[in-house]
């Protein structure tokens, strides 16, 4: 209500301090402000208070009824009825003005002054004129001082209106730039997710294929040998030979169990109900090892206790560091590679964290990723494994990232609570 008035009382002061002008013969004279009439009331004193004859004195009268004539348009001005705005108003702040509501009626009450000295000047009665003009004078001096506090509480509001203005323009300012923020973080998320969804389903056909050359090129090939050498078995009437045969399938059949073996613990996720996850990352660490020749080993503290990880979480963790070692087997060329669990301690880990660190002494590599653990470059089929880890991390709510430069080996980190989240915990009891 405040800031409306300050706009309305603001473009009437400004309406009677400047208007547009009228073609040249047809302009309206503007109404006199106030400190024309003071110069006009100064003249009068000037010519009333020297030597006067019948030629001034009728020169005086004619400047008083000009004088009249213009306090009468200035009480019938815009300019007159802003001022009463202003200080009748039950929002102006009565510490701007210097003298009592009452004093705009100065105007009116000089008026018929003006009348009282015209005619004791037409009359002859001096100090009757000299004593309304003591009274005029004084009513001028409270008006224009009133036409000064005028003019200072417009100038407060004005500069109170910008101010707001001000203040509204930056807080407009700084949502666009939190919805740009926000539409540029969802955008990039977005785009990771198209991103990833595309190259997912190009990596799992390509694993697809892989397990089936290497079903083919293996298994199959095995079951084809083992195949003729049973049919051998049947073919065959000698016992001594039969036994021969029957011995030599049994290390066939025994390594197609073997690879069979192999290639579903690929595929399937150990059983997190009769092994904890350290058991199983020490036992994936132990195959890997067997199966590169690569010495790998885990260093997991005994104080990480990971039963609030719900199964789920679990296998992703299991998942992050298998595809760190498939990963180490593919690229690294490296000859030693450890898997360290702990509780975050180091300035660089956070407090209340488990830390989970695959590191190897490969190669290395220029990281896609950056220290924020965001895309700082374009992904192809080798960065795949990279962001499924990425994904997986935030399964756990936690931070991926990757240390590697080439030829100083690589680092795979990955950070996530020490602690169950309470919304999870709550969900989960309403579930039960």
């Amino acid at each position: 209500m405040r800031m409306v008035l300050c706009v309305l009382l603001a473009a009437l002061f400004l309406s009677c301090a400047g208007r547009d002008k009228l073609p040249q013969g047809l302009e309206k004279p503007d109404p006199p402000n106030i400190q024309d009439i003071v110069n006009r009331w100064i003249d009068i004193e000037q010519r009333f208070t020297a030597d006067m004859d019948a030629n001034s004195i009728e020169v005086l009268i004619d400047k008083i009824d000009v004088f009249y004539l213009s306090l009468q348009q200035f009480q019938g001005s815009t300019l007159f009825h802003t001022y009463r705005a202003i200080l009748f108003s039950p929002h102006t702040e009565r510490n701007l003005m210097t003298y009592p509501l009452a004093d705009i009626q100065e105007a009116g009450i000089v008026s018929d002054l003006t009348l009282v000295f015209r005619d004791s000047i037409a009359s002859g009665d001096v100090e009757r004129a000299r004593a309304v003009s003591a009274e005029i004078s004084g009513s001028l001096i409270r008006l224009l001082m009133i036409d000064i506090d005028a003019q200072r509480y417009v100038s407060t509001s004005y500069f109170r209106l910008l101010i707001t203005l001000s203040i509204f323009i930056v807080i407009i300012a700084l949502l666009i730039w939190f919805l740009y923020k926000s539409f540029t973080r969802s955008l990039m998320r977005e785009t990771e997710k198209t991103i990833f969804s595309h190259a997912y389903m190009l990596a799992q056909d390509e694993e697809r294929s892989r397990i089936s050359r290497e079903l083919h090129d293996t298994i199959i090939q095995d079951l084809r040998y083992l195949l003729l050498e049973t049919e051998k078995i049947g073919n065959t009437e000698e016992k001594t030979e039969r036994e021969k045969l029957s011995e030599k399938t049994i290390p066939l059949m025994a390594g197609l169990i073997r690879k069979t073996r192999d290639i579903c613990n690929e595929l399937i996720p150990p059983d997190f109900r009769f092994s904890e996850l350290p058991d199983a990352i020490r036992q994936l660490c132990l195959d890997f090892g067997k199966k590169t020749g690569i010495d790998c080993h885990a260093e997991i503290d005994g104080d990480v206790k990971l039963e609030f990880l719900t199964m789920e979480k679990r296998l992703q963790v299991y998942r992050i560091i298998q595809e760190a070692l498939t990963n180490i087997e593919k690229h690294a060329n490296a000859n030693e590679a450890i898997v360290t669990m702990r509780l975050g301690k180091n300035d660089t880990e956070s407090a209340g964290t488990v830390f989970v660190g695959i590191s190897d002494d490969g190669k290395g590599f220029l990281s896609p990723l950056g220290k924020s653990g965001q895309i700082t470059s374009g992904i192809d089929k080798s960065h795949i494994g990279i962001i499924s880890m990425k994904e997986r991390a935030a399964i756990l709510g936690g931070i991926f990232k990757i240390k590697s430069e080439p030829g100083e080996g690589t680092l795979v980190c990955l950070e996530f609570p020490a602690y169950k989240n309470v919304k999870e915990e709550s969900n989960e009891n309403i579930a039960n």
